[in-house]
């Protein structure tokens, strides 16, 4: 069922407003994306604050890729740097949205589409080095380029020089060529999946296109573009009119795409414009082509309005029927005003600090061959090395177990990795934060969780360290290999105990680290004379439950209305995302967030697909959060639980105890 155009007025209706800069669109004075166009409010740096919150930054996902920092949000998922720890050199990495991670048929669409991504590759796509799924994480590995999108260049210099365009779009043609070639159809280009690298002084700006063959996933028949909730696969502003319809799309939808996208390249305006998403939909359908001529205050050349308006032509037979024909028109242009360059080619891309670090689909194909060679040998040494490696292990394992059953106090030194206390489950330490290490650095102690093993469903884990009188006390949970935390837990201020109460634990060693939380400028507190206990334990994930981490939309826990869910807001800027999947049936629910002692619950309501949302925070300090009347729509209404936490306030999180979110029948 397509998207009610009177539903999505009256929402936004609801919302606080503010104007888009990009289209004039009213949107939500806290909304994160344009309703009408996706604009992002991110202030230039997509990553912002969220580097030093997001607890996967340090995780190491499919035992070799150590993510970075996170790059940008996107409809379809989250992308990080990652660096592979074997090859030492840095990619990016697509996590997909936790709802497709967990439906069947979605992953075997996924290994079908990346891989064949995969096969595409001209110098003018982003190389896909690998896919898979770790941790119920649903990720894809690819070049990692220093460069800015399309959507980017526009924004900040407005329209663009045509010719320039012509060479953008011409190396996109080549791109896709090739894509079809192989079968693939992107279904979703826009200038944000076009990346622009800077070139050598002489040479032109080189185009890479991104994201083939994944917008298919959104869609669970393959073909349908408007799918039972609204939800459109594709971006309203470039999509082809058989797309909208939900007829089947093939290489001339991308055209389309490309003809709109120069479109709104060269005349800094989409090629049609409209208060919603389903306005512009509809023009798409209905209303003639203004010529970007027409639309520009300044000279456009006619090459620029016949290869536009041939693009995008509402039947597809009356397009340029393959991208190489439209290449080719863009290509006999540029050489009408002089351009030698006959193909669109690699040939000026400056490779800079940034770029040598950075992973080519060579490097890749070195270390898989190195693996194999590697492989036969490894096999006749460990034929040799089994019967004394069982013995050291079995006189390892009677050391460690002795020495484990008597450590009821912390043993220092056990400030680093390699000298970190053995700490069994369900077993209470002593320790103390005494002498520091530095005018900088406090007193740390490390411990291994020792016997930790992971099981067939998802572990938990539980920290409690006791409060210090005089400290604020600080839990850092490493992972084993990686020098950053994967999650720093500091609830409360000093004399406040900590907890960590439900995160969850992959197939790898962990350590846990007790310090003070320090503050730059101030000196490191000492304490000899009390001592904080340490205690840790693991239960499997229980069902009515929140399943960390699900900070974002696109891993977000799935929530039946009516229905309810305890979850913990358990650390430091902690948020929960919960969404009504698609196949439910629409209602009307009224919704409460219950109370947590010495927190401002708050509470929004998160449209997904127009990426707007309404904060509800009515209430005080301790006091629940409730929305009447909120209206349903599967596949598109989410909410999110977080605090609103004062700089000076003395708690920044609840780990003690758990919050109910509830959708209950008026």
């Amino acid at each position: 069922m397509a998207a009610d155009p009177q539903k999505m007025a009256e929402t936004m209706d609801t919302m606080d407003i503010g104007p888009c800069p990009e289209c004039g669109r009213q949107n939500p004075a806290d909304a994160r994306f344009c309703g009408g166009c996706g604009y992002a409010y991110d202030g230039g740096d997509p990553a912002g604050d969220d580097n030093q919150a997001d607890p996967l930054i340090g995780r190491v996902i499919a035992d070799r890729y150590r993510i970075i920092e996170l790059l940008g949000r996107g409809g379809m998922g989250v992308v990080y740097k990652v660096e592979h720890i074997h090859i030492g050199k840095f990619m990016a990495m697509k996590l997909l949205h936790g709802e497709l991670a967990r439906d069947r048929n979605t992953i075997k669409r996924f290994q079908r589409e990346a891989e064949a991504a995969s096969r595409l590759s001209h110098p003018n796509s982003v190389q896909v080095f690998d896919f898979g799924r770790s941790e119920g994480l649903m990720y894809l590995v690819m070049e990692y380029l220093e460069g800015k999108d399309l959507g980017q260049v526009i924004r900040e210099q407005g329209h663009l020089d045509f010719q320039r365009v012509a060479r953008i779009a011409a190396q996109v043609c080549a791109s896709v060529a090739q894509a079809h070639a192989e079968g693939v159809v992107h279904r979703d280009l826009k200038p944000e999946n076009v990346m622009i690298l800077d070139a050598r002084p002489g040479g032109h700006e080189v185009a890479k296109v991104l994201d083939f063959g994944l917008a298919k996933l959104r869609d669970h028949t393959g073909n349908v573009t408007v799918t039972r909730a609204g939800h459109i696969v594709g971006t309203p502003y470039y999509m082809a009119p058989e797309q909208i319809k939900g007829e089947d799309v093939d290489a001339r939808g991308d055209i389309y795409a490309i003809g709109a996208m120069i479109y709104k390249a060269c005349t800094g305006t989409p090629p049609f414009v409209a208060n919603t998403p389903m306005g512009v939909l509809t023009k798409h359908l209905t209303e003639e082509l203004i010529p970007p001529s027409s639309r520009s205050g300044f000279h456009l050349p006619p090459a620029a309005d016949q290869i536009v308006g041939k693009a995008m032509q509402k039947e597809r037979g009356d397009r340029f029927q393959s991208a190489d024909e439209m290449r080719e028109a863009l290509v006999h242009y540029l050489q009408s005003v002089g351009e030698a360059l006959s193909e669109p080619t690699m040939s000026g891309l400056r490779v800079g600090k940034g770029e040598q670090a950075a992973a080519t689909r060579s490097d890749v194909e070195k270390y898989e061959k190195r693996l194999r060679r590697r492989g036969l040998f490894l096999y006749v040494v460990l034929l040799g090395l089994i019967g004394g490696a069982g013995y050291g292990g079995w006189r390892l394992y009677q050391k460690y177990d002795t020495q484990t059953e008597v450590l009821s106090a912390e043993v220092e030194p056990n400030d680093a990795v390699e000298n970190a206390n053995p700490l069994p489950a369900d077993t209470e330490v002593t320790g103390y934060l005494g002498k520091r290490q530095s005018r900088e650095f406090g007193d740390a102690d490390l411990y291994r969780l020792d016997g930790y093993v992971p099981g067939d469903a998802p572990l938990e884990l539980r920290v409690d360290v006791s409060a210090l009188p005089n400290i604020d006390v600080m839990i850092d949970v490493i992972r084993a290999g990686q020098q950053n935390p994967v999650l720093r837990a500091d609830s409360g201020g000093v004399g406040v105990a900590e907890r960590i109460p439900n995160f969850p634990l992959g197939d790898h060693e962990y350590l846990l680290r007790v310090r003070e939380r320090w503050i730059d400028g101030r000196l490191p507190t000492e304490n000899v004379s009390d001592t904080y206990t340490i205690r840790w334990s693991v239960q499997p994930h229980e069902e009515g439950t929140e399943q960390e981490v699900n900070d974002s939309l696109e891993l977000a826990n799935p929530l039946t209305a009516p229905g309810s869910v305890t979850g913990f807001l358990g650390w430091a800027e902690d948020v929960d995302l919960y969404c009504v999947p698609e196949g439910a049936d629409p209602t009307t629910v009224d919704v409460e967030v219950s109370a947590l002692a010495g927190m401002d619950v708050v509470l929004r309501v998160v449209d997904r697909v127009i990426h707007g949302s309404r904060k509800i925070d009515e209430a005080q300090v301790g006091d629940p959060e409730r929305a009447a009347g909120v209206e349903i729509t599967p596949g598109r209404t989410c909410f999110e639980v977080s605090a609103n936490v004062p700089t000076n306030a003395l708690r920044r999180a609840q780990p003690e105890e758990a919050y109910t979110l509830r959708l209950v029948a008026p």
